[in-house]
């Protein structure tokens, strides 16, 4: 079923999104401004992306003025330099209130694939390449159409990862315990956690954001009294850093020991496979080869972090991670006369950036533009891109020695 009543006589292009979380938000509020008309497809039956599937121990990482819109500061009466959960996802939802953008919403919609119609000669070839497109720089300009599920259109497509990864060839079979991944342990509220983990040697793998927050909980369930005095005391080891591990029937063996360390409890928090699910979201064959790469592939190749080469009329708002998410999704949305150069520009660019990111970053890490140089780097080529000053700060004083934040770039 098409979407298309009125869109003729109104003159306005739909503009599909797909997820209601940060991302989301801020390409709807954007497109709107520019005088298009979105329509936000949301899985859930709330807006907040992620922020509504993390514990309500969460608390943000990144210092409150970096986690900001950039035209909607923090209320007076968050103090915390760090909000909690709840606190984020009040002001996401006090930011989508404030620019009336809930009625652009479908709650409870799940988009099961998109497709492209080609209209004349507007099509994919063998081969990969637009035919017509290279070098006129337009980003929607196409005779094609997107189909997404009910809805036929040009779609802006932002991603929020939730499949999740497994560490291959460990063995959990072999563990009479229990094994669960992360996602599973934040889906259930403090009390039934608390009562989950309780009374249980819990090991947590993996060690970035909710790794993190998932030992705290259980540490503040099950620590004995006096524990962090006996581990300062030195009569409690902690086990080193081991690169490989595999599972026992009684537990987990570490590289380098010989006896497996004994849990009733592991939780996996090794992340998600967000690639896989931006794959399988595309009917076409050529698409999924397009966006999973190489077999060994662990990034996306995007133009400016957003656009595929190959895919001009999409633009994946939010898949690759920064300082501050918000931050960089927004900055992909502001407002700016932005047109692509050919393919063979945008394919050496994305290149170069690729060595970039390595030249700054610590092995595989540099698949994260969260270093400092590179997340100004970027956000200094997208100031270009749409005709703005990469310099936002008034004074070169405050150039060389104040750190860049959201209301820098505030239009």
């Amino acid at each position: 079923m098409a979407i298309d009543d009125g869109i003729e006589s109104r003159k306005k292009e739909v503009i599909g999104i797909i997820g209601g979380g940060i991302s989301g938000l801020l390409a709807c509020k954007y497109c709107i401004s520019k005088g298009f008309d979105p329509i936000v497809f949301e899985s859930e039956s709330s807006i907040g992306g992620v922020w509504t599937k993390t514990m309500g121990s969460t608390k943000l990482q990144t210092p409150k003025p970096f986690y900001q819109f950039s035209d909607y500061p923090w209320p007076e009466s968050v103090t915390e330099m760090f909000p909690d959960q709840q606190t984020v996802l009040e002001y996401i939802e006090s930011y989508a209130s404030h620019f009336d953008l809930i009625r652009h919403i479908q709650f409870n919609n799940t988009v099961l694939n998109l497709s492209y119609e080609c209209n004349g000669n507007s099509s994919i070839s063998g081969d990969g390449e637009w035919n017509l497109w290279g070098d006129n720089g337009d980003v929607f300009n196409s005779n094609g159409k997107w189909n997404v599920s009910v809805q036929d259109t040009r779609t802006l497509s932002t991603q929020v990862p939730n499949i999740p990864e497994f560490p291959q060839n460990k063995g959990p079979e072999a563990f009479e315990g229990e094994v669960i991944h992360s996602m599973d342990y934040s889906k259930m509220d403090p009390k039934t956690a608390a009562n989950f983990v309780r009374g249980k040697h819990v090991a947590v793998v993996g060690f970035l954001r909710s790794g993190q927050d998932i030992a705290r909980e259980c540490s503040m369930v099950n620590v004995p009294e006096g524990f962090y005095d006996r581990v300062e005391e030195g009569s409690i080891k902690l086990i080193k850093k081991a690169e490989n591990f595999g599972f026992s029937k009684e537990g987990i063996v570490f590289e380098g020991q010989a006896e497996p360390v004994k849990f009733d409890l592991v939780i996996l928090a090794t992340g998600f496979k967000g690639i896989d699910k931006l794959k399988h979201i595309f009917e076409s064959p050529n698409y999924q080869e397009f966006i999973a790469g190489s077999d060994d592939s662990t990034t996306v190749p995007l133009y400016r972090e957003c656009i595929h080469p190959l895919i001009p009329q999409l633009a994946i708002i939010g898949f690759s991670e920064s300082l501050s998410n918000l931050f960089t999704s927004e900055i992909r949305c502001l407002d700016g006369k932005f047109k692509l150069p050919s393919i063979e520009v945008m394919e050496k660019d994305i290149g170069e950036w690729d060595k970039y990111k390595k030249r700054y970053s610590y092995r595989k890490y540099y698949r994260r533009s969260c270093i400092g140089a590179l997340h100004i780097w970027h956000t200094d080529q997208l100031c270009k891109d749409i005709g703005w000053n990469p310099k936002r700060k008034k004074g070169r004083l405050a150039e060389w020695f104040q750190p860049y934040g959201p209301q820098d770039y505030s239009v």
